[in-house]
């Protein structure tokens, strides 16, 4: 039976009716029998049709599906080729990474100059330690600009502040940069001969990622990543982030310039992007988040006073903790705490420490729920289970075991409500897409949970679906009780004539 005959059968069928819209003939099927045979009749054909044109495509010859620049790219019968550059990343204790670099160019009797920087997406500075630095850790390498043949002082001091407390000042200056195997020329940098720090850093120094320099500040030369894409124009100007944890076996943690590997690190097949709106007034790498919650349990910040731009959020490869400001971080907690036993608060390090449950067993604590607004202001849930967000910590004096949300508590004058650090960037594979200006997610493939899994703050999605499916059914009966009210031959019944309309008998 082919389409052609099913539309003869339909039209058969029709013609059954009388086409002066009298009544009925007696035996014939109704009307909105009819159309429901009609509409089966056209779903038929078109699955024909449909059957036939997936035929035609299984005819093409088969292609191989890989990523490139994040989309799903395919060529006829080959593997497209990635222009991508991946670096080894240190890791001290799940807490900060850092990235080898190479300061100056291949000189006679001058080599260049190591050393173990943090890349930093929260900030847009490269600067490493001066051998005359005061206040800088002793064991950290010192770069010497006498040593480097290509170096050249442009005078200018330089001070910059970060979130925890650390100051740092220094004079700038011009020098080739090598990362892996990719080499930029007078890039600027910053030789710090005056540090003020309070934290535990183990690196030399910062490799700033952030997209371009503020507007206010008078500094002669551009960024890194910057300077990368404009010296290689060839390169697909992005890059991107695969963290992994302690006792992650053979997986290492990467910093990828261009193509991100997207078959290697993730469980899924592209990346979603949130909105960017937030970064074309900025040199931060920001995206737009709508809600932050825990699943299943109606507890939700939502952020409407911004409306479909949401709340900008910092994706901060140089932060290790999600940095929550103070309003939205009580809302949040306090739904953790009562989960736990023993919980304090750590008021030096803002965060809370709690007593793990008998066996570690985490299955009583809810996801995280962060719903982010991609660029055509729709939502998209990232969710990270408890499993990634809740950090063990051991006392080594008694042995004892802690349970510690990675969510800190920040301070009302951040520069934005949310800051996702590197617990985040954990569980998902993130790409900074420097052309687009926009950054992407995609489920790291050492996550615990699924490629694309979802989740939401309800506290009873179930019930909420069980109604709205009931709702549904109740719809469709009255749709179909209506039409056999003023469609079904014989009903309602006659009227019975009077008599004097009754004919006489013959």
């Amino acid at each position: 039976n082919t389409g052609l005959d099913s539309l003869s059968s339909a039209r058969f069928h029709w013609d059954q009716f009388a086409p002066d819209g009298g009544p009925m003939r007696e035996g014939t099927p109704s009307r909105c029998m009819a159309a429901m045979w009609l509409q089966l009749h056209f779903a038929a054909l078109l699955s024909v049709l449909g059957a036939h044109e997936a035929k035609a495509q299984r005819l093409v010859l088969p292609l191989t599906e890989v990523t490139h620049g994040g989309e799903a790219a395919t060529l006829l019968g080959r593997r497209l080729k990635l222009d991508s550059h991946p670096n080894a990343l240190g890791n001290y204790d799940n807490v900060q990474y850092h990235v080898q670099i190479e300061i100056g160019a291949d000189c006679p009797d001058q080599p260049r100059q190591e050393f173990k920087v943090v890349p930093d997406t929260g900030s847009s500075d490269l600067w490493i330690p001066a051998v005359n630095c005061t206040h800088c850790k002793s064991r950290t390498q010192k770069f010497d600009i006498t040593k480097s043949c290509q170096a050249e002082q442009i005078g200018n001091r330089i001070t910059f502040r970060y979130g925890d407390g650390t100051v740092a000042n220094g004079g700038s200056f011009y020098d080739t940069v090598r990362v892996g195997d990719l080499e930029v020329e007078g890039q600027l940098l910053i030789q710090v001969d005056h540090m003020e720090s309070d934290t535990h850093m183990k690196s030399d120094g910062i490799l700033g990622l952030a997209h371009h320099y503020a507007s206010d500040r008078s500094l002669q030369g551009e960024t890194f990543v910057s300077t990368l894409f404009r010296e290689h124009p060839h390169l697909p100007a992005q890059f991107s982030f695969y963290l992994t944890g302690r006792g992650s076996n053979d997986a290492k943690s990467q910093l990828v310039f261009g193509d991100p590997d997207l078959a290697s690190h993730s469980k899924e097949t592209r990346f979603r992007y949130g909105k960017g709106q937030y970064m074309s007034t900025t040199d931060l790498w920001l995206t737009s988040v709508w809600s932050v919650g825990w699943s299943d349990t109606g507890v939700e910040v939502t952020f409407p006073d911004r409306g479909t731009l949401g709340a900008p959020a910092l994706i901060d490869s140089g932060s290790s903790l999600l940095v929550i400001e103070p309003g939205v971080y009580d809302r949040l907690i306090s739904e953790l705490r009562w989960r736990f036993t023993n919980c304090h608060s750590l008021p030096e390090q803002q965060i809370l420490s709690c007593d793990c449950p008998p066996a570690n067993d985490l299955s009583r604590i809810p996801q995280l729920v962060i719903n982010i607004i991609d660029e055509h202001d729709k939502q998209f849930s990232l969710c990270m289970s408890p499993d990634e967000f809740i950090l063990e910590s051991v006392d080594p004096i008694t042995g004892r075991t802690s349970c510690v949300p990675s969510i800190q508590r920040g301070s009302a004058s951040q520069p934005v409500p949310l800051i996702f650090g590197m617990t985040f960037m954990r569980a998902f594979y993130t790409t900074f897409d420097f052309k687009h200006g926009r950054i992407g997610f995609a489920r790291s493939n050492l996550s615990p949970l699924p490629g694309l899994a979802q989740c939401s703050a309800d506290a009873q999605p179930l019930l909420r679906r069980s109604i709205w499916v009931l709702s549904l059914l109740v719809a469709v009966a009255s749709v179909c009780f209506a039409c056999y009210v003023f469609f079904v031959p014989g009903y309602p019944p006659a009227k019975a004539r009077p008599p004097s309309q009754v004919p006489a008998a013959a």
